[in-house]
Formats: structure tokens, C-alpha cells, sequence
């Protein structure tokens, strides 16, 4: 009942963290929009337009699971306010610049990968490349790889505005720069992947360390940690659970792109499908599937002129061929895992609600929804 519990507190808290961040992240845009930057009149109602769109962009629906990272990485070295009103409140507003940098971060990593995987919603609402491009795919790509590179150099000036102690935020920058380097590498793996030959789980597990694990989970747990002047022993337990809670988190993430609802994911269930991305399911589908299973899938995978009957069948694949079962098992095992190391912080007295937080979250990984 308590591992439950903690379950459903972490992802009440953090909704109600996403709450204060959305608010700070519209007043943010806000200020940034009035500097009205441009030299002519052409060129500032485009500046003008392509802040209006990050900005909506960055304030859809998002679990803020990044900056939730950030403030319990923080809290893990400050002592517990046991007045839920006060909690909140309580932090730094440096701490506070560096979580909206980080999820400006995350915004411009989503518009670059929409690109790359020709997505047309992210969140239910066009992708960058779809919003400026109308008929006009070359400017729409080309648009959304300018605006993500402004809205990512933007979160780096977030997060260097931040005004703490200047040591701990050169560590900071440097964490989120290779965060950023190492997650473009494992981009640039995944991109190549389907022109490797062979898809096996090791491959797909290499994948989601370098890039899940770091970006989501890693970066910004080692920031705020790093920021608390928490001891390097307990921040190689943080790397360490990044490493197994980040691929659970995106094995589950595979599965909502697969068998998810459109009207929760805010994307097209067959995308990943027709898009040929390189999963778990698709992998085990192909080692644990019959022959004519495995036949099946390649007939919609990576083939956007699939039919629905196509696709349907290669979705039959992967669950009969044992391949979905798997992928649900392997998330839950990463996911205690994952716990079984957290609890290793117990012994430092460090904040015990960081902790339950961090514990709690592997527990809403695996049954979320969204």
C-alpha cells in the first residue's frame, strides 16, 4: 500500500510543481517577447511570431518532469518544510530560472526531433516545421531548426541568469553542455540504427542511455544536485538511477507511442510505427516472432503508405509475438531497480521527501498514461 502510495503523491506533486513552473515560464515569455527585438518592421513581426509560437509551444501540457528533476535534485540537500503551502516557495529563485531553463531546453530538443521524425502534432497541436511551413516543407524544416536553436541557446541564458554561487553554476554548465553533446550522440545513433542491419535490444537500450537517461532524468537531478552541494557519493547515486529509471521511463514511453490514446499522448499512435522507429517492441517482435509475425511488422514498419489493415496486423505481431509483454516486464523490473538504488540515500540523511519523491516516480513510470 505505501509503494502505491508513494506512486500517487509523487505524481500529485508534481502536477502541482508544473503548475508554479507554467505560470514562471508564461511571465518569462511575456518579457522576452516585449524586448521586441529586429531592426526593421518585416523582420520584428517575424521575431515577434516565431517567440508567440515557442512560447505556446513551451506552455502545452507538459509533465515537467525535467524541472521536477531540478527542485528535488535541489531539496535532496535542504531541509524538509513540512508546511505543503510553504514548500514551493521556499527555494531559491535562482533554483527557480534554472528548472524554466531546463524545460526551455527540453522545448528546443522537441522541436529539433519533430523535424527529424517528420511529426506533424507534438501534444496534440502542429509541430514547428508544420506550423511555419504550410506547403512549404523546406522552410518549415528550416524554421524549426532556427527556432529550436534559439529557444535552446535561450534556456542556456535561463539557466547562467540564475545568479547563484558562481562555482556551482560553472558546474552546472558544464553538466548541462555534455548533458546536451551526449544526447545529440545518441540522436545521431538512433537516426542511423535502422541502417545498421540487425535491431537488438542492446542497440535500442544504447540508445535510450544516451539520450533518455541523460536528458531527462541525469542532467537535471546532477544540476540540482550539484547546486545543493550535495557529496559525490550521493550524486553517483543519482547518476546511477538515471541510468535505469530514464530507459524504464522511455520503454514505457514506447509503449503510449504504440498502444497509446491520441487524445493523451497528443500524437498519432501509428507515427513510431510508420516513422520506423527503433524500439524495444519492434526488436523483440523480431527475435521472438514467427515468420510470418516478423513478415507482418516489416510490412508497416517504416512504411508510411501503410494500410490500416497493415498497420493493425503488425501491432497484432508485436503482442502476440510476445514482444509487448516483454517490454511491459523489462519497465517494471528497471523501475524497482531503479527504487533499490534511491534507497541507498537513506543512509546519508539527506530529504527524506526528495527521496520518496524520486521512489514514487519509478512507481507512476510504469503506470502512466501520458
Amino acid at each position: 500500500m505505501m509503494n502505491n502510495s508513494l506512486g500517487t503523491q509523487a505524481k500529485i506533486k508534481l502536477n502541482e510543481l508544473a503548475l508554479s513552473v507554467d505560470m514562471r515560464l508564461e511571465k518569462y515569455w511575456n518579457e522576452e517577447i516585449n524586448k521586441e527585438f529586429g531592426f526593421e518592421k518585416k523582420q520584428k513581426y517575424l521575431i515577434n511570431k516565431v517567440l508567440r509560437h515557442a512560447k505556446e509551444h513551451n506552455l502545452r501540457q507538459a509533465k515537467r518532469l525535467r524541472a521536477a528533476f531540478v527542485y528535488y535534485g535541489y531539496r535532496l540537500g535542504k531541509e524538509l518544510n513540512k508546511r505543503r503551502s510553504q514548500e514551493i516557495e521556499k527555494i531559491d529563485e535562482g533554483v527557480w530560472r534554472v528548472m524554466e531553463g531546463v524545460e526551455l531546453v527540453q522545448t528546443a530538443l522537441l522541436m529539433h526531433d519533430d523535424f527529424m521524425d517528420e511529426d506533424l502534432l507534438r501534444r496534440g497541436l502542429p509541430t514547428t516545421q508544420i506550423y511555419f511551413g504550410g506547403k512549404d516543407k523546406h522552410y518549415g524544416d528550416s524554421m524549426a531548426v532556427n527556432v529550436g536553436d534559439v529557444v535552446l541557446c535561450l534556456g542556456y541564458e535561463r539557466i547562467l541568469a540564475c545568479e547563484l554561487e558562481a562555482k556551482r553554476v560553472l558546474e552546472v554548465g558544464k553538466i548541462l553542455m555534455r548533458g546536451i553533446t551526449n544526447t545529440a550522440f545518441g540522436q545521431i545513433y538512433d537516426v542511423t540504427l535502422p541502417k545498421l542491419g540487425e535491431l537488438t535490444e542492446e542497440k535500442v537500450m544504447a540508445v535510450h542511455r544516451a539520450k533518455t537517461a541523460i536528458y531527462t532524468f541525469q542532467n537535471p537531478l546532477m544540476i540540482g544536485g550539484v547546486l545543493a552541494g550535495l557529496p559525490n557519493k550521493a550524486l553517483d547515486i543519482l547518476r546511477e538511477y538515471s541510468d535505469i529509471g530514464g530507459v524504464a521511463f522511455q520503454l514505457q514511453d514506447d509503449l503510449l507511442g504504440m498502444f497509446g490514446e491520441v487524445n493523451k499522448t497528443g500524437k498519432s499512435v501509428n507515427s513510431d510505427l510508420l516513422q520506423g522507429k527503433c524500439t524495444l517492441l519492434i526488436a523483440k517482435t523480431i527475435e521472438l516472432g514467427s515468420e510470418e509475425q516478423k513478415r507482418n511488422l516489416l510490412k508497416a514498419w517504416g512504411n508510411k503508405k501503410a494500410t490500416e489493415q497493415e498497420i493493425n496486423k503488425a501491432k497484432e505481431a508485436i503482442k502476440d509475438s510476445g514482444s509487448y509483454e516483454y517490454s511491459l516486464k523489462k519497465i517494471k523490473t528497471m523501475a524497482n531497480k531503479a527504487i533499490i538504488v534511491i534507497n541507498r540515500l537513506n543512509a546519508m540523511e539527506l530529504n527524506s521527501e526528495a527521496i520518496n519523491f524520486l521512489k514514487g516516480i519509478m512507481k507512476y513510470i510504469v503506470k502512466r498514461e501520458v
